[in-house]
Parts: C-alpha cells; sequence; structure tokens
C-alpha cells in the first residue's frame, strides 16, 4: 500500500506565511567544515546569496573557537554565531536545518530535540552526506544522517557507495555535473539551475515497507510512497564505486547499489512527511565538503549551484519571490492531477458496471441451459442474450477509449511545465469526465 500522503498540501502550508529574514541554521557541531559557507549570504561573493530573505545562524560547539570564514560573517554580521548543540538551543526559532557533511552522530538527546522541532510541522530539515571515499575516513556522514532519517521515521537513506559519471562531469568521473530533475509539482527547485557539482557523492536509497533497501530511482518507490521524490540525478551513464566495503574492514557494503551497477543515480531527494515537514537527504553537501554544491564553476565548468541553493532556500523559507509563477504552475498541475484522479475513480466505477452486467449474462446462460421448455421461451431469452451482448460491447470499446484518454492525460500533465498546456490539459479533463457520466447514465 502506498503512503497516502498529498504533496501539494505540504506545499501549500509551505506557502502559507511568507516571512522576511527568515532564520536558517547551519550546523558546525559535528565536525563540518565552512568552506563556501561565505557563498549563502555574502551578495558580494554571490550575487544569488540568500540574505535578502533568510538570516544565517551558524552554532559551534562550546568553547570552540570561530574559523576565518565564521569570524568574518560575525563580525560583518552576515551571520549569528550561536554555541551549544541541537539539544541545548532553542530550534524553535528556525525554518530550515541543515547538517553539512557530519563525520560526528548525533547524540540521543540530540535526536529527540530535533525530532521534536521536526515534528512540530511546516519545518526543513537538510542532512548533506558524502560518499564512502577514504578523504572523509569513511562513512560517517552517511551513518549520521541515516540515524536522523531513521529516528524521524522517514524512508529515504544515504547507502555506502560512491556515484560516477563519466560522461556528466566536471572533467573526471568523480566529479559528477548533477542533473536537477525534479518532479513536476517541484518543477520550480529547477528554475535556470539545471547542472550542480556533486563531487564525489553518495547515492540516495529507499527503505521498504519490508526493510529492503532499494535505489531511489527504483520503480518500486512509487509503488509504496507517494511522498518521495528525486530532485537530482546523475545521466544514464552513471556508475556505482565502492572504496571501503566490508571485506576490507574499513566500511559497510553498498545496501541498494553494487560497484559496477550502471544507470540512472539518484544524488538527492526529499520526503514530505505526515507532520508537514520535508526531510531532504544528499550525497554531497552546500557547505564544507571538498568542493560543495554551491560552486559556480570548476575546472572550467560552468555549473547552477549558487542558483540551486537560492531556489532550495527560497521554497524551504517560504519566500518564493522569483519563483512565484512557477510555484502557480505548480499547484495548478498538482490540481490537475487530483482532477485526474477522480476521472480514474469514475472510470473504474464504470468498469464495475460492465463486470455487473456481464455476471447478469452468466447468469442468463445458466438459465438457458436450465430451460427444457418451448422454443419460443427459448427465443425471447436468446433475444435478450444478442441485446445484452451489444450493450456490453459498447460499454467495454467506450471503457477502452476512456482508459486511453485517461492515460494520455497522465502523460500529459506529468509533463506540463507552461501554463500554456494546462488549459489544454484541464480541457481534456472536463471532456474526459462528460464522458464517463455519460457512460454511467446508460
Amino acid at each position: 500500500m502506498r503512503t497516502q500522503i498529498i504533496p501539494v498540501l505540504i506545499l501549500a502550508a509551505l506557502v502559507a506565511a511568507q516571512q522576511i529574514y527568515v532564520p536558517v541554521l547551519a550546523d558546525l557541531t559535528h565536525g563540518e567544515a565552512t568552506k563556501r559557507l561565505d557563498f549563502w549570504v555574502n551578495s558580494t561573493v554571490s550575487p544569488l546569496a540568500i540574505s535578502d530573505f533568510a538570516k544565517l545562524y551558524i552554532l559551534l560547539p562550546p568553547g570552540a573557537q570561530p574559523d576565518a570564514v565564521v569570524s568574518k560573517l560575525n563580525a560583518t554580521k552576515m551571520a549569528v554565531v550561536l554555541r551549544g548543540d541541537l539539544s541545548t538551543v532553542d530550534l524553535s526559532q528556525f525554518k530550515v536545518i541543515i547538517l553539512g557533511q557530519p563525520p560526528k552522530p548525533l547524540t540521543e538527546a540530540e535526536l529527540a530535540a530535533l525530532k521534536k522541532w521536526f515534528d512540530s510541522g511546516g519545518k526543513v530539515l537538510w542532512c548533506a552526506a558524502d560518499s564512502d571515499y577514504p578523504a572523509q575516513g569513511s562513512e560517517e556522514s552517511q551513518v549520521a544522517c541515516n540515524d536522523i532519517a531513521e529516528y524521524l521515521g522517514a524512508h529515504i537513506r544515504v547507502d555506502y557507495v560512491s556515484v560516477e559519471d563519466p560522461q556528466h562531469n566536471a572533467g573526471a568521473g568523480y566529479r559528477v555535473v548533477g542533473v536537477i530533475d525534479p518532479p513536476p509539482q517541484l518543477a520550480f527547485l529547477g528554475f535556470m539551475a539545471q547542472r550542480v557539482l556533486f563531487h564525489g557523492p553518495g547515492a540516495i536509497a529507499v527503505v521498504l515497507p519490508n526493510g529492503t533497501w532499494v535505489p531511489a530511482t527504483s520503480p518500486a518507490v512509487q509503488k509504496y510512497y507517494n511522498n518521495i521524490f528525486v530532485i537530482a540525478r546523475t545521466t544514464p551513464a552513471g556508475i556505482i564505486v565502492e572504496h571501503r566495503t566490508s571485506a576490507d574492514g574499513k566500511g559497510r557494503d553498498g545496501k541498494a547499489h553494487t560497484a559496477g551497477d550502471k544507470g540512472v543515480f539518484a544524488l538527492m531527494a526529499l520526503e514530505f512527511m505526515p507532520s508537514g515537514s520535508v526531510l531532504i537527504l544528499s550525497g554531497e553537501s552546500p557547505y564544507g565538503a571538498y568542493e560543495p554544491m554551491v560552486a559556480p564553476v570548476y575546472y572550467g565548468v560552468a555549473l547552477d549551484g549558487p542558483r540551486f541553493l537560492r531556489n532550495l532556500m527560497l521554497w524551504a523559507t517560504g519566500n518564493y519571490r522569483e519563483l512565484s509563477t512557477m510555484v502557480s504552475q505548480a499547484q495548478v498541475i498538482s490540481q490537475i492531477q487530483n482532477g485526474l484522479s477522480s476521472v480514474a475513480s469514475d472510470l473504474q466505477a464504470v468498469k464495475s458496471d460492465v463486470a455487473a452486467v456481464k455476471n447478469s449474462l452468466a447468469g442468463i446462460q445458466n438459465d438457458i441451459s436450465a430451460l427444457k421448455g418451448s422454443e419460443s421461451q427459448l427465443g425471447a431469452v436468446s433475444g435478450q442474450i444478442s441485446g445484452l451482448s451489444s450493450q456490453i460491447s459498447a460499454l467495454s470499446q467506450k471503457v477502452d477509449q476512456l482508459s486511453q484518454q485517461l492515460n494520455a492525460a497522465v502523460a500529459e500533465a506529468n509533463n506540463a511545465r507552461t501554463v500554456a498546456f494546462i488549459g489544454t490539459a484541464l480541457a481534456l479533463i472536463f471532456a474526459i469526465i462528460a464522458a464517463v457520466l455519460a457512460v454511467r447514465r446508460r
């Protein structure tokens, strides 16, 4: 059974109250580094900084000395420095919390505090992990992010493998240039942002109800969950590599991916939760990594990292600004998809009517077998059968036509990207609804 969570309702909740300078917390208490953190809020360094709608808070461990990046951000009031941990600071003030490749696990107290904050609803938690490449030691950030995901009751995970793309990269297969490819209802995340660096990334997996891990790009995911979406992926040339395994005693084996697997792999995914909050997991980090996702260029390859981060933070904080038009389109597309679901229900009812008529026909045929009377009676019954058979044939043809139209409408709705198409899709839906109602009146 698929998890029944309607993303459009959660989207509406996130849109509901737009604020200025929404508090966003970047965690540095679990060993995370600070590289490119200034890209987030320094508009001189990055014209697409988020400082016009969000206020960055940086959480440091008690007694820790800030490095040059944090010191400058604090001195210029581009960020506010807090001290403590996730269990001692007041998390309720934050709409968004990001952990950028934490090599240290959260304590039980921190997990409990994070869950209380997350379950209050309308929050966005982004835990960015890494691959199993030994430069980070092993797979600590995957463990930390997966601990969080499991504690929150989510189903997405970061697998213990590495992903490469020999065709879509910044000069080397491990410097993956991820394809930003969100679903239609989140299409605005890809506004002017199609190419983002995932340097030596990990792959995103999903835990099925039976406990089995599968790639987040597996068709099995949508069979069970309608609240999990891939946001960034490789091209079909993607390949799985394992640098640390149980065999060498230095790492874990991939649970959804195996070395040598080829195809499209998820680099970033999100899960809408029943509380109205959203969990994001990624195989690369927006700060602190060897080369974070926000890089505007890498080895001469132009990238959309700053634009993508801005899109994601605009959405996460509910301040849509330049994304407003695309957000409106996404909401209409979701309404179209809901309409299609209603039509599908009506179509199923028509199919049930056809089945009922067929059952009636079967009963009449049984009566014929039992008839031992006059030929006139048999002729009358045969006439009834002929009439019913004609009706069944007509109904079956109509159902087939409606099914084809519905499938076409679903395909077009899923690919809807412009307002111009939305009108066409709505017209098609209304036509299908009218046809269904006409059949049901017969």
